[in-house]
C-alpha cells in the first residue's frame, strides 16, 4: 500500500510516500520550510502568518502526495504544536483548508519514531536535533530502552540566545548544556551504547559543511562527524553575519540563521553522553512512522 505521511515540524515540514509492506520503499521525499516555531508569541500562540505559510505548505503536499499515488494519508505535529495555547485552532483551520486530521504527537513518541527509523539491530543512541526539542532514544538489538525528548531545539536556543560572536556561542552552549543535562544523566546510567546516530538538519547539514557541498537522504547516510569538527564549524560559523554564512559550502540558506544553535546542541549532547564520533542518518521521524504503521 503506498501511504503519505507528512510532520510539521518546528523548522520545517516534511512529506513522505513510501510503499509499505515487509519493506518500506519511499518513493518521494518533499520539504518546506514553514518556521512554525519562530511563530511562537510571548503569550505561547502561533502567529497568523506561521500557521497560514504553514496550511498553505500541507494543502501543496497533500496534492503532490495525491499525484504520488498515496492512498493514505497521515498528519503529524511535533514540538512547536505541542507548545502552542491555540493548536486546537491551528488544527481545525487544517481540517478546514487541507482536509488533513492533525495528531499532536509526545515527545516521547517521537524519540520512539525516530529510534524505529535509525536504529536498525545495532547498539546504539539516537539524537534527533530539531527545531523546538531534541529526542534521545537508546535500544538494542531492535528492541527500544529508553525515550526522552527535552525542551531544547536550534530554534529555542536561536530565541533565548543569538549567536554572533565567540562570547554568544559560548553562552548558548552553556544554556543547551544546562537543558539537556537531565535527559544525558537519565541515559548515562544505562550500560554505554556502542555508537550515537545523528538525526535532523543539524546533523545532516554538519556532514555537508564537513564534505564541502549539500548532503540529503541517502547521500548523507553513515556519514560520521567528530565532536572536533562540530567544534571547529561554530568557531567558524559564530562569528559571521547570516548573510556570510550563505557562502559557506554545504550550509544551505534555510540553516544560516540557526545552524550554530543546532552545532551548540550537538556539541552539548556528544559531550555530556562521552561520544567523540556521531554517526549521521538521513532518515527521519517520518520512516519511523511508517515502519511502526505499515498497514
Amino acid at each position: 500500500m503506498r501511504k503519505a505521511v507528512i510532520s510539521i515540524g518546528s523548522n520545517s515540514t516534511r512529506l513522505l510516500v513510501a510503499d509499505c509492506g515487509e519493506e518500506l520503499k519511499n518513493r518521494y521525499l518533499g520539504r518546506a520550510e514553514t518556521r512554525l516555531f519562530m511563530g511562537l508569541d510571548e503569550r505561547g500562540e502561533l502567529g497568523e502568518e506561521a500557521m497560514e505559510r504553514t496550511v498553505r505548505a500541507l494543502c501543496a503536499m497533500r496534492l503532490e502526495a495525491e499525484i504520488q499515488g498515496a492512498e493514505s494519508f497521515t498528519l503529524l505535529a511535533t514540538s512547536a504544536t505541542r507548545d502552542a495555547s491555540n493548536a486546537d485552532d491551528f488544527a481545525q483551520r487544517i481540517l478546514d483548508r487541507a482536509g488533513m486530521k492533525l495528531q499532536i504527537i509526545p515527545g516521547e513518541v517521537e524519540a520512539g519514531f525516530a529510534f524505529r527509523a535509525a536504529a536498525g539491530m545495532e547498539d546504539c543512541v539516537v539524537m534527533d536535533i530539531g527545531g523546538g526539542s531534541t529526542e534521545y532514544s537508546r535500544g538494542n538489538a531492535g528492541v527500544q530502552q529508553f525515550a526522552r525528548s527535552t525542551q531544547m531545539g536550534a530554534s529555542r536556543l536561536l530565541k533565548l540566545q543569538d549567536i554572533f560572536d565567540e562570547r554568544s556561542a559560548a553562552k548558548a552552549l552553556e544554556l543547551a548544556r544546562e537543558a539537556l543535562l537531565p535527559a544525558a544523566n537519565a541515559l548515562n546510567r544505562l550500560p554505554r551504547a556502542e555508537r550515537l546516530v545523528g538525526m535532523g538538519g543539524t546533523c545532516t547539514t554538519a556532514a555537508s559543511i564537513e564534505q564541502g557541498y549539500f548532503y540529503s537522504g541517502d547521500d548523507v547516510e553513515g556519514v560520521t562527524v567528530t565532536i572536533d569538527t562540530a567544534r571547529e564549524q561554530l568557531d567558524m560559523l559564530a562569528p559571521l553575519s547570516p548573510e556570510d554564512r550563505m557562502s559557506v559550502p554545504g550550509l544551505p540558506a534555510s540553516r544560516v540563521r540557526h545552524m550554530p544553535h543546532g552545532l551548540c546542541i550537538l556539541i552539548a549532547s556528544m559531550e555530556l553522553l562521552g561520544f567523540d564520533t556521531l554517526t549521521v542518518t538521513g532518515r527521519t521521524i517520518l520512516d519511523g512512522y511508517l515502519m511502526m504503521n505499515p498497514d
